[in-house]
């Protein structure tokens, strides 16, 4: 690997990879990727981003002894990719992208067909709890700004535990930390907001463009034409967390016995998308966590992670404040944590 904090040594090939970037975000085809591709990743032609990228790319994955070089790995909920084809420009022996969003795994798909590089990556329209890989089929399971989103965390544990061989590495890091007071006031309140609006540009850096109630609403009133704008209305704020077929059968209930359904927001609650089904932001309790991948036969070690990336004195503070005994400490003021786990046998 190059030295550059922006190249990257490709099949014998210096890579740029901010130039590489605007090639993606420029290119003809940009015009078939989902609008929300430029929203996530409209700061990827930035030299300093992509070198503060890559630079935490590369102390994540020493978390793993051996690191990325040469495995297999497996990018559990990779939204658009990026992450993913970069870690097959840093050496991965074969990527795996899953996600449920069809959105993201189609962008993906299509700026993959124009890079300059044939790379051993592989988007996937999938469920992370029923993944569609044989088992000990991976290297490393990788989970980064994932979990927190995934409709069923238990199966997606077990799964991961399943695809990865004896001695592979699941890999889980996210910033939604239960025990930091922090980050629990402000994930209520992207909450409140993702849930109820009103709409806005900016609450903790997301971006409510439809609150779910309105589009809970407006799926009712589409499905269900014979409605009164106060019946929908109701349904939509008795119908919180619900979407899918669990929405449609709410309504059908309503329609057949005239009972409200009983699913009112609370404060505290994480909501769920109405139309893709995924929690926004759900808090994760990581010491639960690690519990529950020992429970299932991985050898757990969870850090705090205060930040780094951009290097310097940051990442040394980072490395010794966050080490052994001062991670419970450090848990309760980090909003982000990471978790190496090892699967025995």
């Amino acid at each position: 690997m190059a030295r550059g904090d922006t190249f990257l040594e490709y099949a014998g090939r210096r890579v740029d990879v901010p130039a590489l970037m605007r090639y993606i975000l420029t290119h003809e085809v940009a015009a078939r990727y989902s609008p929300w591709f430029f929203r996530y990743h409209g700061d990827l032609t930035s030299e300093r981003y992509i070198a503060k990228y890559l630079r935490f790319m590369r102390k994540l994955f020493a978390l793993r002894p051996g690191g990325l070089e040469g495995q297999r790995v497996l990018d559990a909920g990779c939204g658009f990719g990026i992450m993913a084809t970069l870690m097959a420009l840093m050496g991965a022996r074969e990527v795996h992208g899953l996600d449920a969003h069809r959105g993201m795994i189609a962008t993906f798909r299509t700026y993959l067909e124009i890079l300059p590089y044939r790379l051993p990556v592989y988007p996937e329209v999938g469920d992370v709890a029923a993944m569609p890989y044989a088992a000990s089929a991976f290297d490393i399971v990788l989970s980064h700004e994932a979990i927190s989103h995934y409709r069923d965390v238990e199966g997606f544990l077990a799964e991961s535990y399943r695809v990865l061989r004896p001695g592979g590495a699941l890999i889980i890091s996210d910033s939604n930390n239960a025990l930091c007071r922090r980050v629990v006031r402000r994930t209520r309140e992207i909450w409140r907001a993702f849930e109820l609006g009103p709409a806005r540009e900016n609450i903790h850096g997301h971006r409510v463009e439809k609150p779910f109630i309105v589009q809970r609403a407006e799926i009712i009133a589409r499905d269900f034409p014979s409605l009164s704008a106060q019946e929908v209305s109701l349904l939509a704020e008795h119908t919180s967390g619900l979407w899918g077929a669990g929405l449609r059968g709410a309504v059908e209930a309503y329609l057949r016995t005239g009972r409200v359904p009983e699913r009112v927001y609370r404060e505290g609650e994480c909501p769920v998308d109405p139309v893709q089904g995924y929690y926004i932001e759900r808090l994760v309790d990581p010491y639960q966590l690690r519990q529950r991948l020992e429970d299932l036969g991985f050898a757990a070690r969870l850090r705090a992670y205060l930040g780094g990336a951009r290097g310097g004195w940051v990442e040394v503070a980072n490395d010794l404040l966050t080490w052994g005994p001062f991670t419970p400490v450090a848990l309760r003021f980090a909003r982000a944590f990471r978790l190496l786990a090892v699967k025995r046998g």
